[in-house]
């Protein structure tokens, strides 16, 4: 049974205060690695003075991206899981009902092809976009996401980050819109402010188009196990493929560049369509 109340300033901004709890949480976790794990490091390595200590902390601040993103989403998450939490104990306390699309395993590895093709299409389709003018922050972006190894990004990048962001933006914000909108404004908005999230316009462009079907995902299965599994496989998807050399592969050959964009836009539609059907295995 579908519950939704009017659009109002209290509703809006019940659903859009947990984006700016987790940018926050990131901020003191910088702050506690910058004061606790860096200084003194550095004061003990180096013997450096106040001065010098702050010019070497902004250096290694970007080193150390992977593990502020790490302790922020671990600080986090379980914040969102309770409060995801309650908005289901109070949706269940106004009658609303377990009106589930059933999930089975098939329906979940569709989702996590789906969930790795539809990356890698909107990865080609935003690098054939006229963004070069945006191109300076969102290169300090992957720079930053690029340090502490292969295994801190699996960690962070492939399964903590996805965490927390579905909790926020599928767990609490598409699902307070949900209340107040239809679902198709819904996944719209709830797509845009995780755009908005991540701060630049390349990395916005690609989070509004996976988002609008993360949003789906949550819609269709009313569970963020399936959007959050979705979304940790879009990233370790990325991640190994790049690691392994995939991206260069890829970008490196115009044929095969087309022939990638083309195949894994038909695989994405392909799981949508599946997942769509009433049947679907």
């Amino acid at each position: 049974m579908e519950i939704r109340r009017k659009v109002s300033p209290g509703g809006l901004w019940r659903s859009l205060y947990p984006v700016l709890v987790y940018p926050l949480a990131q901020f003191l976790a910088q702050i506690f690695y910058a004061l606790v794990i860096l200084a003194p490091a550095l004061i003990r390595e180096q013997g450096l003075g106040p001065g010098d200590l702050e010019i070497q902390i902004a250096e290694r601040l970007l080193e150390g991206t992977m593990v502020i993103i790490i302790f922020a989403a671990a600080c986090t998450i379980p914040l969102f899981g309770w409060l995801y939490y309650r908005d289901i104990q109070k949706k269940k306390a106004m009658g609303w009902r377990d009106e589930w699309f059933p999930l089975t395993e098939g329906r979940l590895l569709w989702a996590v092809l789906g969930s790795a093709a539809l990356a890698l299409f909107c990865n080609q389709l935003v690098s054939l976009m006229p963004l070069s003018m945006w191109t300076e922050d969102y290169e300090e972006v992957s720079e930053a996401l690029n340090t502490g190894g292969i295994w801190l990004q699996i960690i962070g990048a492939g399964f903590l980050a996805p965490a927390v962001e579905e909790l926020m933006m599928r767990g609490l914000v598409y699902q307070r819109f949900r209340q107040m909108m239809r679902p198709g404004p819904a996944m719209f908005w709830s797509a845009l402010a995780f755009g908005i999230f991540h701060g630049n316009v390349i990395q916005g462009i690609y989070a509004f188009l996976v988002g609008l079907f993360f949003a789906w995902l949550m819609e269709r299965f009313q569970r963020i196990l399936v959007p959050m599994v979705a979304h940790m496989s879009a990233n370790l998807f990325v991640i190994l493929l790049e690691d392994m050399g995939g991206m260069e592969l890829i970008y490196g050959s115009l044929t095969g560049f087309f022939l990638s964009l083309f195949l894994s836009g038909m695989i994405a539609l392909a799981v949508i369509r599946i997942l769509r059907a009433p049947d679907c295995p």
